[in-house]
């Protein structure tokens, strides 16, 4: 009785100690949370704040699924954001061509949203990725992107979602 006491206490303090470190970490990214959608028209959308992913599924009905991120993929691309200056971006991202160079325009287009609320505030930014040219703001972005797109992809939840029929022309 006395080791099934003891056991019990023990368990119930490392679950406090195992969620007091978890709140730190939220904490110390100002509970950090956000929406990216992305795709044509961003069809396709991540939300940490629901623990939800939609899929586009272009010519059939979108596909809504439970995603969630661990506390280390939210840390890195919680890092990422930091490291690329996201938060100073422009809430209307676009590349800046120079006048002298061809801008170089593709159809169709992806479209990246993100609602991100860090630290009590939200940060949102819009970007129609419609050029080819490139700059050095862009490819941070880029990095940014493909970081969440390769931890959606990596899932277990999103191989098993079935591939969309048809394309965009």
């Amino acid at each position: 009785m006395k080791k099934a006491l003891l056991l019990l206490i023990i368990s119930g303090l490392l679950l406090v100690i195992t969620g007091c470190n978890v709140a730190a970490a939220h904490e110390a990214n100002g509970n950090f949370n956000f929406v990216f959608k992305y795709g044509v028209s961003g069809g396709n959308t991540l939300d940490t704040f629901h623990g939800t992913y939609t899929r586009d599924m272009i010519l059939d009905p979108a596909i809504t699924i439970d995603l969630v991120l661990t506390a280390e993929e939210m840390d890195s691309i919680y890092q990422k954001m930091l490291a690329i200056d996201f938060f100073n971006y422009p809430d209307k991202f676009s590349v800046h061509v120079a006048d002298n160079e061809t801008k170089i325009e593709v159809a169709p287009y992806p479209t990246y949203l993100f609602s991100v609320v860090h630290d009590g505030k939200t940060k949102e930014l819009l970007w129609h990725d419609k050029y080819v040219n490139s700059d050095p703001q862009a490819d941070k972005l880029k990095k940014l992107i493909n970081l969440i797109i390769g931890i959606i992809e990596s899932k277990t939840e999103h191989k098993a979602l079935p591939t969309p029929s048809g394309g965009y022309l």
